[in-house]
């Protein structure tokens, strides 16, 4: 399945279950102090989760164009880490729950209609104390108990380590969805995260229940492509191996991925990649 295809399908899924389409927002929210650039999906609806906003719908799915450099130091360097990427996403605010969310993503992920992936090579994790989201996973969805796995708040809670740590404000726990590869690794494909809490203050008993419960997914679409097209790396996808070509031409020189030279092409083409599109929206080199 190309790039353009899983795009289209996950959009289209998520739309068959009552979502609105939403487009990407700009990767430079010059609305929001917060960030410098959008870093994932949920972004552009913060005033949502909060309850700052009139609602007009209360579920939606989006391909977000997002920068982040927090991993810069990896790209090139591992099979997955970018510093641009799209993020495909549905959301719930106060609408659909754990129960849909978990229902839905097996469903988007096995089902012969959609991605077929095979269940065998599919595993999860949920937060440490989440018994519910445990229960559908293997009650409902019937995935073994050997392929469920209780992690902590490093691990499965977002913000990561919110319960201990901080910051205070809106959190929940979160259950993430892996792909084994042929190598036998396992590569987290997609993050599922149940808004239901608010934190204040350190705790014990810091995490109060909120009224509205919301969703908010991300899947990594170059990661996802590389599963579906069976290749080892993010950058030998559809929409990202000729642009790693394209530089080795440019280089004069042959494209070897377990080079030095391969990892420095594979550099060039994300950070080509990521200034291309923040060029597009005024943020220049100087």
């Amino acid at each position: 399945m190309k790039a353009d295809e899983l795009r289209e399908a996950y959009l289209a899924f998520f739309e068959s279950k009552g979502c609105v389409r939403r487009p990407s927002d700009v990767l430079v929210p010059r609305w929001d102090p917060s960030v410098l650039f959008t870093p994932a999906g949920m972004n552009q609806f913060k005033d949502h989760f909060l309850g700052a906003c009139k609602l007009e719908f209360t579920r939606a799915t989006t391909c977000q164009k997002c920068l982040r450099t927090g991993d810069i130091d990896n790209v090139g360097r591992t099979p997955r880490h970018h510093t641009f990427f799209e993020m495909l996403g549905n959301f719930s605010f106060g609408d659909y729950f754990k129960r849909e969310a978990i229902h839905w993503a097996w469903e988007f992920l096995t089902a012969r209609t959609w991605l077929n992936m095979a269940p065998e090579k599919l595993s999860v994790t949920v937060y440490r104390d989440d018994d519910e989201a445990y229960r559908i996973w293997s009650d409902e969805i019937g995935v073994p108990a050997e392929r469920i796995s209780r992690m902590g708040e490093d691990d499965n809670f977002w913000p990561a380590s919110a319960p201990s740590q901080g910051p205070d404000g809106v959190c929940g726990p979160c259950s993430e969805i892996f792909f084994r590869m042929p190598d036998g690794s396992d590569v987290e494909i997609w993050n599922l995260v149940f808004t239901q809490f608010n934190r204040e203050g350190p705790p014990p008993d810091n995490l109060r229940p909120l009224p509205s419960r919301n969703i908010d997914t991300g899947m990594g679409l170059e990661r996802t492509c590389a599963m579906l097209q069976g290749v080892e790396s993010n950058f030998h996808i559809d929409i990202l191996r000729p642009i790693v070509e394209a530089v080795a031409d440019v280089c004069g020189r042959r494209y070897e991925p377990a080079s030095d030279d391969g990892r420095r092409m594979r550099r060039i083409a994300d950070h080509v990649r990521a200034c291309t599109f923040a060029i597009h929206e005024n943020v220049l080199p100087g």
